[in-house]
């Protein structure tokens, strides 16, 4: 007899019916009230990060922070084969192309064939900024995603990163609570070892909020930088003025 197991059940729970009725009754169904900012406390404390920032989607938090770490139209960014096009729309959305690297036995990008690539492929300008050599373009960045909450080899590619000035972004949106148990980052969780990482809580991710994503990075700045630009580069809300259109920063 066939059963089947389905790659993913919502596991929700009734006693989060009060909460709700707190944000329909207070307004705050959006980008605001008390449940955002303790969720990022509680979210950044679990994985041992200073801080997280909310976002509308986990596709949202990979678009501001493939940006923030300096991703531009025509530059090269590197991403896996396998994997959802969520994953890969961000670099599309900024104008930059994607390289396809192929995966290993884990499902997650091969660290050797990118190691290979680097290598035969690619070289530096004078600036040490790394080029492809048969396109002539700018290559900026790393997305490693951790595919079916698989954790990709974390110790190349970070070590790739620093030989080649590159930038890691972790999709981390379905491997929340995916902790290392090996290596040079044994002990941490994927989605905290490179620059930046992203998590999501779509319906058919480790916990669900209906929908929504999560930063989080070391640089606390650019952390902020993202929160602005994730409200539409306004000011926090003012219960008692409303929105402000000032500008805190240049985006």
């Amino acid at each position: 007899m066939k059963r089947e197991i389905q790659l993913s059940v919502p596991n929700l729970n009734i006693d989060i019916v009060e909460n709700l009725r707190e944000c329909i009754e207070t307004g705050w169904v959006s980008t605001g009230g008390r449940f955002i900012g303790e969720f990022e406390k509680k979210f950044a404390d679990y994985l041992g990060t200073e801080a997280a920032v909310s976002t509308q989607s986990g596709t949202a938090g990979l678009h501001l922070a493939l940006r923030e770490l300096g991703a531009e139209h025509g530059d090269e960014v590197i991403v896996p084969t396998l994997t959802f096009i969520a994953a890969v729309n961000p670099a599309a959305y900024l104008g930059a192309v994607p390289v396809f690297m192929d995966c290993d036995d884990t499902l997650c990008m091969d660290a050797d064939k990118l190691a290979q690539f680097l290598k035969a492929e690619c070289g530096k300008d004078p600036q040490g900024q790394l080029i492809d050599r048969t396109t002539g373009r700018k290559v900026k960045a790393v997305i490693a995603v951790h595919i079916f909450g698989n954790a990709c080899n974390m110790d190349r590619i970070m070590e790739l990163a620093h030989e080649y000035n590159l930038k890691v972004l972790e999709d981390a949106t379905e491997a929340l609570g995916t902790c290392l148990t090996e290596g040079r980052y044994q002990g941490k969780f994927a989605g905290t070892i490179g620059d930046m990482g992203v998590y999501s809580f779509n319906a058919n991710k480790i916990i669900t909020t209906g929908g929504g994503g999560m930063v989080v990075s070391k640089d606390k700045a650019a952390l902020e930088h993202m929160r602005y630009l994730s409200i539409t580069a306004m000011t926090k809300w003012d219960i008692t003025s409303g929105w402000s259109t000032r500008r805190l920063r240049s985006a």
